[in-house]
């Protein structure tokens, strides 16, 4: 399945997998920066300073002994600590999720009190006498109260309140307000009741103010984001180009050498080890023509210098009276000449620098089968190619001559069948007795001939399928012989578009 997505290319692949891992990198960077932002929102408001109160007053009562420590407890519960002013916000205010909001304040409160600590939030379900409330003071326009009114347990700036405990005037059996005056108990649907477990065991319940959803994120930040993104994809674009196109130079060098065509020396560039990979595919260019240009010379001399014996011997052999000897060492002397010739053809098609053009290959063949039935062969076609294919002219008509010539030489008849495509496909099947399965790949090595079906008295030298399947591999293609299931072989030539 990921083989489907992804792209077939080494670029495309890896500008696919650096685009993925810098996407996943800004998504999460905007994901900490909307929750660190939602938090700092929820925790500025009256919630942060609850939370302050809690754990100093958590720390103050876990430093008291235990009788001291409940009689300071019943005291809190019938009095109320008082927070900072809290201006009320304009507008509706954003939608809350509960969980969230406790989770948010109990991870402050696990944060700031010390470790044997237990903290759990919840709902406020508590009765009102079980709680130590604290409550969020809104003043209207006029000034700030006096210090040591209000504000969590030692907040700067005030007066230490009577007991250490930061916390309003006691109102009697009534319930008075921050300030010393009437005051509205908030309804439990906007508090929370935070439970403190102290390292010794006991436990106290606070009651707080939940804390308030921030107003809802930016747009502008993912315009933002966006813009990034666009930016780094160029950027990531040009270098994934740049790291890339050498590698996708050697391949096309690679795949021109193979099919013989001439290919310049490429530059020595990119990293360390495609300079490396180019570097070594130059010196591999440079050795192979080397040993091509040699042995070409090296056959070419022995074919020439093999002509004056060869002359030699075929003028002392005319002068010999027994009829039947002359004609077999006439016969030898032939066969040799062929053998030479074929062998600086095999040579002369490695190292064929014919230039490729466009070639209608339904024409050539078309033509190559009026060729052989005006020489009384049997030789039909069918089929045609869209478009030109561009192919060395001489060294294609060779390759499809040799095929042709085996078939109707072995094989009575040759019919010829062409299709097109994503590559050329041309099929020549013919009525003989095929091959020996175990000799399919054999019958191309040069001077192999099977004694059954190719005997020296036939004139062939065994380099026929050979030549023909260099031209085949010279213009990147394919060349596979296979028995017919009727009957007789079939040549099946594949040339890539």
């Amino acid at each position: 399945m990921a083989a489907r997505i992804l792209p077939d290319t080494l670029f495309g692949r890896l500008f696919v997998a650096t685009l993925a891992v810098v996407a996943a990198t800004l998504l999460v960077i905007l994901v900490l920066i909307l929750r660190e932002r939602r938090e700092f929102a929820l925790l500025e408001s009256g919630a942060g300073a609850a939370a302050a109160a809690i754990v100093e007053a958590s720390e103050d009562l876990a430093s008291l002994p235990r009788a001291q420590r409940a009689q300071l407890i019943e005291q809190l519960r019938a009095e109320t600590i008082a927070l900072d002013a809290e201006r009320p916000r304009r507008g509706p205010p954003p939608a809350q999720n509960p969980e969230e909001m406790q989770r948010v304040l109990a991870r402050r409160l696990e944060t700031k009190l010390p470790d044997g600590f237990k903290v759990a939030v919840g709902p406020a379900v508590a009765s009102r006498d079980e709680v130590i409330e604290i409550r969020a003071t809104r003043f209207g326009p006029g000034p700030p109260p006096p210090d040591g009114m209000q504000g969590p347990p030692g907040a700067p700036g005030r007066g230490p309140p009577p007991d250490g405990i930061g916390r309003g005037p006691p109102d009697g059996p009534g319930r008075a307000g921050p300030l010393g005056g009437p005051g509205r108990e908030p309804p439990r649907s906007r508090t929370l009741d935070v439970s403190v477990v102290f390292p010794d065991g006991d436990r106290v319940l606070f009651r707080a103010p939940q804390p308030r959803a921030g107003p809802p994120p930016p747009r502008r930040i993912f315009l933002e984001i966006g813009i990034l993104t666009a930016v780094l994809s160029i950027v990531l674009l040009v270098m994934t180009r740049t790291i890339t196109r050498p590698l996708a130079d050697l391949a096309s060098a690679a795949d021109a050498a193979g099919r013989g065509t001439p290919v310049p020396t490429l530059e020595e560039r990119g990293a360390v080890e495609v300079r490396a990979a180019i570097h070594a595919f130059n010196a591999m260019q440079e050795r192979l023509r080397r040993y091509l240009d040699s042995r070409t010379r090296v056959l070419a001399a022995m074919s020439h210098d093999l002509r004056t014996p060869i002359t030699r011997l075929r003028l002392r052999v005319e002068s010999i009276d027994d009829e039947a000897l002359r004609q077999r060492c006439v016969a030898d002397l032939e066969e040799m000449t062929s053998m030479v010739r074929g062998g600086l053809s095999v040579f002369r098609g490695l190292n064929d620098d014919e230039p490729r053009v466009p070639v209608d290959v339904g024409t050539l063949v078309r033509d190559l089968a009026e060729q052989y039935s005006e020489l009384g062969k049997s030789v039909t076609s069918e089929g045609a190619t869209a478009s030109p294919y561009p192919a060395k002219p001489l060294a294609l008509k060779r390759c499809l001559g040799n095929l042709i010539d085996n078939a109707v030489q072995y094989g009575k008849r040759a019919h010829i069948r062409i299709s097109d495509g994503d590559q050329v496909v041309i099929r020549i099947a013919d009525q003989g007795p095929g091959i020996p399965i175990e000799s399919l790949e054999q019958v191309f090595e040069p001077f192999f001939r099977l004694e059954a079906s190719r005997n020296r008295d036939s004139g062939g030298t065994g380099l026929g399928l050979s030549i023909a399947r260099d031209a085949a591999q010279a213009h990147g293609g394919t060349l596979t012989l296979a028995n017919l299931p009727e009957g007789g072989l079939e040549a099946v030539l594949t040339l890539p578009r």
